[in-house]
């Protein structure tokens, strides 16, 4: 752990920085106007940093003698988990629908916090497919420069995909496990049927494209840093 703190000192400090920037702002309302109402814009980062978390695990796990010798076996099944909740890092970008909410005193602040929640949980979101490939890439799972170039980019439509069924249709990702026939039907509806669900993909499709531009910059950022 210690080893894994010096060699992402860098990412993990501005992390630290934009969730702590998030949360002060948070703090502030809540002590200025005691409304709890934004309080659930922690829990949303708290599930959006858990995929950066999993994939930060398995990249450094990768690297374990104890650990590498049965990363083949649980290569997938982490993967498995990881997918099923990273869209809740992209997620919080649809909690800007709640500045509609705010007074007329409290528009722009309440604007520029959510905005801070959004932007910290995009980030987390984007380092963590960007580590989650990279640790595929390095165990061999994924082969071919095209694949390994194209998987963050469906990665991210299937975030846009997530964001519509948990923002819309109110799934979250533990209905995997408790309502999977349903959860499945929803899902498959959406494909069969695209013109009687000409709403879901005027949602997904710009989502989709607007991720892929962000991961775009943030590559460009990454090369450079």
């Amino acid at each position: 752990m210690k080893t894994l703190v010096i060699h992402r000192y860098k990412e993990l400090s501005n992390l630290f920085v934009l969730s702590l920037m998030s949360i002060s702002l948070l703090a502030i309302r809540l002590k200025i106007t005691h409304d709890f109402y934004l309080l659930f814009l922690v829990w949303n980062l708290f599930l959006a940093l858990l995929p950066y978390a999993i994939s930060l695990w398995f990249e450094s796990s990768i690297s374990t003698s104890y650990t590498n010798r049965y990363i083949k076996w649980i290569a997938v099944p982490v993967f498995a988990i990881w997918l099923l909740i990273l869209p809740n890092a992209p997620y919080i970008i649809t909690d800007l629908i709640h500045i509609r909410n705010a007074s007329g005193t409290w528009l722009i602040f309440d604007s520029i916090l959510i905005a801070c929640f959004a932007i910290t949980g995009s980030w987390a979101g984007f380092k963590s497919i960007y580590h989650m490939t990279n640790s595929l890439i390095s165990i061999h799972y994924i082969k071919g420069p095209f694949v390994q170039k194209a998987l963050p980019y469906l990665l991210l439509f299937l975030c846009a995909l997530g964001i519509y069924l948990g923002r819309e249709l109110r799934w979250n990702s533990w209905d995997i496990i408790q309502q999977p026939a349903r959860l499945f039907t929803d899902t498959l509806s959406i494909f069969i049927y695209p013109w009687s669900h000409q709403m879901a993909w005027l949602q997904i499709i710009p989502m989709s494209l607007f991720l892929m531009v962000l991961y775009k910059l943030f590559l460009q950022y990454e090369a450079k840093s």
